[in-house]
């Protein structure tokens, strides 16, 4: 009570001081500038403040941030296309399919650098749609070739779905954007969207050794393929280098460690060739490199796309993947807005950011691409670099395009361990954020949802996966409203948890440790 009478004579104070404030700016003369300046409605004074706006930089600066970006991503997005296009079934043809995916990103960054309200943006073939992409193209196959089509159908078929999925999703998220209810695509909760981030990593790191070992695992049942011999030595090197690469990004955190531990690891590979003698035809016949295939123009690139031997039968039953897809791709670009935001200090309109992406999506399926959104991380670099013109995210752009015009396959002189290592570092970076890391950041609840959610996904599908977590997430929300409406706290600073000593559903308060946050409700 004696708190209570505190706290009502302390805004009672408040509002008096507010009063008398009101009142001087009340009595000062107006202007027809200060009329001209202030909000017409509620609305327009609750709008957000104008974000950091276009400001030139100078040409150099703006050349050299805009190559390091490059630099950084191409070699990721390159094996992103080894693992949308991960089956066995796309090997002859992965070369041209791997510049599809660099274009895409092109699209997405010249996109992002116009549109974006972030002149720094760096936009790209994003993780979050990569799982659900592989799954269509895999399924995909099964149907035309249980159906009996031959390879041109099959190959038409996925290279035009997967972009057709991708303009449906853009137009999903320009959709959310348009009616502003951006926010409400975060009611999917936090515990069900790391149990799916962690499964994305273990999925890299099986898509990176199942391509270095040259075997075809596609789950757990299929790991005994890595203990061959032959299999085991070719994936050991790049294991290795993707641990290294991690643990010194960890350790030093400098924006050059990331690019430079690629080129030491290409280094590596092109120093013990020559040391042994060993040329790199002689590589690639014993698996370490890429085959090599004819040298075609770069406009051949897009062949595959036929529409004219398109299975549109098989296109239907994709139709819940999309839907999931969507769902978590908006979420993903949410968070990814909302670490921008909070690197910022400002706030950003969400649902503009959301249309953003959801335009750059409907460009890049139009010109045969894939999904993509903010790269946040190399967003926030050039942010804290001081990039504040659009020139530095068009440069990426023409950097990246210059892989697609190059008249021979880049990837047919990069070792196989190069980007395998590159898919172990994605893999153990996100499985120790979202599977061991994480165990300190929530309650046990919320930790035992994500690890539900990720076993689920690793035994199903996605869509199971994700539906399953939030199932289990909403009966203990229920549960938990329950407890509280009957067990009283004891103390400030506390919060009821469900105590696991007791077989009877017991809740208990438990001390709530400083730093800890439930990320069911973020």
């Amino acid at each position: 009570q004696r708190k209570s009478d505190d706290t009502l004579q302390s805004l009672q104070n408040s509002a008096r001081v507010l009063q008398e404030d009101y009142q001087t700016i009340d009595a000062r003369p107006s202007s027809a500038e200060d009329s001209a300046d202030a909000p017409e409605t509620i609305e327009d004074a609750a709008a957000p403040p104008q974000i950091i706006g276009d400001a030139p930089n100078p040409l150099s600066m703006c050349i050299t941030y805009g190559m390091i970006n490059a630099v950084i991503c191409l070699p990721v997005m390159m094996s992103f296309g080894n693992i949308i296009y991960r089956d066995i079934f796309f090997l002859p043809y992965l070369p041209k399919l791997v510049k599809l995916v660099v274009f895409s990103s092109v699209v997405h960054q010249i996109s992002f650098s116009t549109l974006s309200g972030l002149p720094f943006a760096v936009g790209q073939v994003q993780d979050a749609g990569l799982i659900f992409l592989s799954a269509i193209a895999t399924s995909l196959i099964r149907h035309c070739q249980k159906e009996g089509y031959d390879d041109a159908s099959v190959l038409a078929t996925v290279t035009i779905g997967l972009p057709l999925c991708t303009v449906c999703l853009g137009g999903g998220l320009v959709l959310i954007g348009k009616l502003r209810v951006a926010g409400y695509v975060e009611y999917l909760p936090m515990p069900v969207v790391g149990g799916y981030l962690a499964f994305i990593g273990f999925f890299c790191g099986q898509a990176g050794l199942a391509m270095m070992g040259n075997v075809e695992v596609t789950g757990i049942a299929d790991w005994y393929r890595f203990a061959d011999r032959d299999a085991f030595l070719h994936l050991l090197p790049g294991l290795l280098g993707g641990a290294a690469v991690y643990l010194t990004v960890r350790k030093i955190g400098h924006m050059a460690v990331l690019p430079l531990s690629m080129l030491a690891i290409l280094l590596a590979f092109y120093a013990v060739l020559f040391v042994t003698d060993t040329s790199v035809e002689m590589a690639r016949d014993q698996g370490w490199v890429s085959p090599l295939q004819a040298s075609e123009p770069w406009y051949t690139t897009w062949e595959y796309l036929d529409f004219s031997k398109v299975v549109w039968s098989a296109l239907p039953s994709q139709t819940l993947t999309l839907l999931s897809m969507t769902v978590v791709v908006a979420l993903s670009s949410g968070l990814d807005v909302a670490a921008i935001e909070l690197e910022l200090g400002h706030p950003l309109d969400f649902n503009h950011e959301l249309k953003t992406v959801g335009a750059s999506n409907v460009l890049s399926g139009l010109l045969g691409g894939y999904t993509g959104s903010y790269i946040f991380s190399q967003s926030i670099m050039s942010l804290r670099a001081g990039i504040r013109s659009r020139t530095a995210g068009f440069v990426t752009a023409l950097t990246e395009i210059l892989v697609v015009l190059l008249p021979f396959p880049l990837i047919a002189y990069i070792p196989e361990m190069f980007f395998g290592s590159i898919l172990v570092m994605i893999a153990i970076d996100l499985m120790h954020e979202w599977i061991w890391a994480l165990r300190k950041k929530v309650s046990s609840s919320d930790y035992c949802i994500a690890l539900f959610t990720f076993c689920v996904i690793l035994g199903t599908n996605i869509e199971v996966g994700i539906l399953g977590g939030c199932l289990v997430h909403v009966s203990l929300v229920g549960l938990r409203s329950e407890a509280k409406e009957m067990t009283p706290k004891r103390g400030e600073g506390q919060e009821l948890l469900p105590d696991k000593s007791q077989e009877n559903n017991v809740y208990f308060a438990e001390e709530k440790k400083e730093g800890d946050m439930d990320l069911a409700y973020l």
